[in-house]
């Protein structure tokens, strides 16, 4: 998977929005402009897009067929394959450990969570609440022991705890208001 994240979760989303039916780029391009969940959440160029499809296919997570068409260019569809399926399965199932990639991953997982199902959701903002609980208590033991904090230290760790302590207080008011 390459280094930049936020290509790697665009490729788990491509997987996603293939896995109830085959399609081609340009389709899943419009889907992603058009719902109003996905276009909040993530924007890419359709040049990306293509490109990412393409790396799938070569990765075997996605099959690729041909469809001719007879006034315009034959067109690319998009198949997610079993190991395709496996791999975004697992994807979604595992809270995000970094904190950096939270806005943008773990709410691309929250939107296929959901799609899934009620329960589904919950258990994913049970262990992305875990994750942020662990981050905030190891946060505070590292604090504590410094000695002697300089003002600017006592900052970042305070801005840090703050920012932790808000996602947790997020996380906590959007299990609340999960549809029934």
């Amino acid at each position: 998977m390459p280094v930049n994240h936020q290509s790697v979760t665009l490729e788990y989303i491509l997987l996603g929005l293939l896995r109830d039916s085959p399609d081609h780029g340009y389709a899943l391009f419009e889907r992603v402009q058009e719902t109003p969940e996905l276009s909040l959440i993530w924007r890419v160029k359709r040049s990306k897009l293509y490109y990412l499809l393409d790396k799938l296919a070569g990765e075997e997570l996605l099959s690729l067929s041909i469809r001719s068409q007879e006034s315009s260019p034959d067109r690319k569809i998009y198949q997610l394959t079993a190991k395709g399926q496996s791999a975004f399965e697992a994807w979604l199932e595992e809270p995000v450990l970094a904190f950096r990639d939270v806005r943008i991953e773990f709410l691309s997982k929250l939107y296929f969570a959901l799609l899934a199902g009620r329960e589904s959701a919950l258990e994913l903002i049970d262990k992305q609440h875990e994750v942020c609980r662990g981050w905030l208590e190891s946060l505070k033991a590292e604090r504590d022991q410094e000695a002697e904090i300089v003002f600017i230290s006592r900052q970042v760790y305070q801005f840090r705890i703050g920012q932790i302590s808000a996602m947790i207080t997020w996380l906590e008011d959007c299990r609340d208001q999960i549809p029934t």
